[in-house]
């Protein structure tokens, strides 16, 4: 049967696209391009009893019994890991490495055009919530906790995700673009999809190396260079974001050190910058005590981190399902890929967005600790929203978050 060829040659976005079709999924990396074709087994599973890790090594097995070599898993796990995740094993796959992206490369037109919006909570409802949280927070003694909001898009006609993908592949070089289908039906015209350009590694295994990239405070970036670094400076200064940013590198060290050896850890958090966004990042590296452990344990025993969740996790998790007005479903979870050997890349579903049926729900959280400005956290999110609407193609539409 057909499974993966692997190309040495750096490719560029088109050629990578060259065979995008509605029912592919990729998942493309600084290190690594996948592109995937068709779903030869899939399942619909959670990790409420601890079965997630058995269902997918069994996924694989069977797949490489009824005769496909060297099969991978490409998955998302939702925020909530009790609730179920989508996981598919391709028909065929090409891995390539890094894809050669020009900066000369200008943002293609979308044909995606908007009928209505609606955000969900209002940002006047949002600001509210995270009073709340904040009022939770010191009864409960949490830490840290994350708060997000939604904006929900209906568009005229299905979505361009070959232009949506190309434009978030060009402008999203340092992280990770992924767009997984939801469905069964490999031959759905439209089908219901979930897609996204993250800038935060949630773990990476290959061999016995493992690296992690947590994200952890935030600030927008400014059209003019001076003023662009002034901020920049800020948030590396900023007493609020460090502490932020402290809560998640604590609980990323603590869950590591339970599988490596060898932790390789900065003193302090270093920038990094998207297109629109500056944000705190560490880079940490370390090597298994267990060579048999995979990505996708180590995504499930890191996943959710204080970066999408807080601090302490369970009182975290429940006081977000008490603020928070919908179902976060996969934003905020864990999508990536993993081979049969452990091998593996998983990213924090963040900047995606969940699409059916010509809706798109958009999602971003901010950061909330003690001190935390309700007002600033409504334009921390409406900052991490505007990313993927400029993807889309939609912030001439969208304008007020």
């Amino acid at each position: 049967m057909p499974i993966s060829t692997t190309s040495i040659e750096p490719l560029s976005v088109a050629d990578y696209l060259a065979s995008y079709q509605a029912s592919s999924s990729l998942f493309a990396s600084p290190s690594t391009s996948i592109l995937a074709q068709g779903a030869a087994l899939s399942c619909r599973t959670n990790n409420r009893d601890g079965q997630l890790l058995a269902r997918i090594r069994q996924l694989l097995h069977q797949a490489e019994r009824d005769g496909l070599k060297q099969p991978i898993i490409l998955g998302a796990i939702p925020f909530n890991p009790h609730k179920n995740g989508f996981f598919r094993v391709p028909r065929s796959y090409e891995l390539a490495g890094p894809l050669h992206r020009s900066s000369s490369a200008g943002r293609l037109l979308s044909s995606n055009t908007v009928q209505q919006h609606r955000l969900i909570p209002s940002g006047a409802h949002y600001e509210q919530i995270v009073s709340s949280g904040l009022r939770t927070m010191a009864e409960q003694h949490i830490s840290k906790l994350v708060l997000a909001r939604g904006l929900q898009i209906d568009l005229e006609q299905a979505l361009d995700r070959h232009t949506v993908l190309s434009n978030m592949l060009q402008s999203n070089p340092a992280g990770y673009t992924y767009c997984l289908p939801l469905e069964r039906d490999e031959h759905h015209p439209d089908p219901e999809t979930f897609l996204g350009a993250s800038p935060e590694l949630l773990i990476k295994r290959i061999g016995d190396q493992v690296m992690v990239n947590p994200l952890a405070g935030t600030c927008a970036r400014d059209p003019r260079p001076d003023v662009d670094q002034a901020q920049a400076q800020q948030l590396l200064q900023s007493d609020k974001d460090r502490r932020e940013h402290a809560f998640v590198i604590d609980e990323v060290v603590r869950i590591l050190q339970l599988y490596c050896t060898d932790l390789q850890i900065p003193t302090g958090p270093s920038l990094t910058h998207t297109r629109n966004l500056w944000h705190l990042s560490t880079h940490i590296s370390g090597r298994l005590r267990q060579p048999h452990v995979s990505s996708l344990e180590l995504a499930l025993a890191m996943h959710p981190t204080p970066a999408v969740c807080g601090t302490p996790t369970h009182l975290a998790m429940q006081a977000i399902e008490q603020l928070e007005p919908v179902d976060r479903q996969l934003f905020a979870g864990a999508i990536g890929w993993s081979d049969a050997a452990g091998n593996g890349e998983w990213a924090v579903a963040i900047r995606c967005a969940h699409y059916r049926e010509r809706t798109l729900t958009l999602s971003a959280g901010a950061g909330i600790v003690p001190g935390s400005e309700p007002a600033l956290e409504r334009l921390e999110t409406g900052n991490k929203l505007m990313t993927l609407l400029s993807a889309l193609g939609l912030t001439t539409t969208i304008d007020t978050l």
